[in-house]
């Protein structure tokens, strides 16, 4: 019966919509006495009419460009951007900033410094993880708001690995401002790849995907993007869901990324 209760969580979460530069920076985490498991990534819940939000968005833009972290962040602008906002519906969003670490592993509510969110990137960095994963991605400009996204998985481990994969499509100089009139850095517009993935143990898993920016999703198009100002984002979550909590005791699924990746079209 276990086996079927977490079956039905699984199909539960692809059936829910998925809420809510330029080169990369090159990452050298031994400016750190932290070891790094895997790469942490960062969804940020923000709204354009926040006025708390623009020194979240300056300090998480400040790390991820300063290459002391393996570190990429996604900016969720909730009230522009209808997988954003679903996404953080999906996470029990209830005030804006929030950042959700690493799938939601810990969150954090509230404007802070740099100092504070690096504390916690070292913090869940070097958390256990609970495969050894590899992931690349090579995203190529077609022409016409048109990319080719190709992902390669590995699993370095003697076990199977079933989980999550998503690849998030954003702008590096995002369309949308915050409060202060300032664009967001990389500000999600579609996901391009959204499914469950099983991987054999040493076995490398290939998969590839054409996003197209003309194709109308929830009333948005996005034909105006332009092929120097995206990145894709891709993580693997492990299928198993943990429960966290949030802002004022709201509790909420988290499927806890295992690795990251990202690239800038080439």
């Amino acid at each position: 019966m276990k086996k079927y209760i977490v079956l039905l969580l699984i199909v539960m979460t692809f059936l829910i919509p998925s809420i809510i530069a330029v080169n990369l920076p090159e990452i050298s985490p031994e400016t750190t006495n932290i070891e790094f498991t895997h790469t942490v990534f960062a969804e940020y819940g923000t709204t354009t009419t926040c006025p708390y939000c623009p020194p979240t968005s300056e300090s998480l833009y400040n790390i991820s460009q300063s290459g002391d972290y393996p570190f990429y962040y996604v900016s969720l602008v909730a009230n522009a951007n209808y997988d954003a906002g679903s996404r953080l519906t999906f996470l029990q969003a209830r005030a804006v900033p929030v950042v959700y670490f690493d799938g939601g592993e810990t969150n954090i509510v509230g404007a802070y410094n740099d100092s504070v969110y690096s504390s916690i990137i070292e913090e869940i960095g070097s958390r256990p993880v609970k495969r050894n994963l590899e992931v690349n991605v090579n995203v190529a400009w077609l022409g016409s708001a048109k990319i080719k996204v190709n992902l390669e998985i590995k699993n370095n481990d003697n076990a199977f690995y079933l989980g999550i994969l998503k690849a998030y499509v954003t702008e590096i100089e995002s369309r949308w401002v915050d409060n202060d009139g300032l664009p967001y850095h990389y500000a999600l517009l579609d996901f391009a790849i959204n499914r469950p993935i099983l991987i054999s143990p040493g076995q490398t898993k290939t998969i590839s995907k054409v996003w197209d920016g003309n194709i109308k999703r929830n009333g948005e198009v996005f034909n105006d993007v332009t092929e120097d100002n995206i990145m894709v984002i891709s993580t693997v979550s492990h299928w198993l869901p943990k429960i966290r909590e949030g802002y004022r005791d709201k509790t909420y699924l988290a499927f806890v990324v295992d690795q990251t990746a990202a690239v800038t079209i080439t």
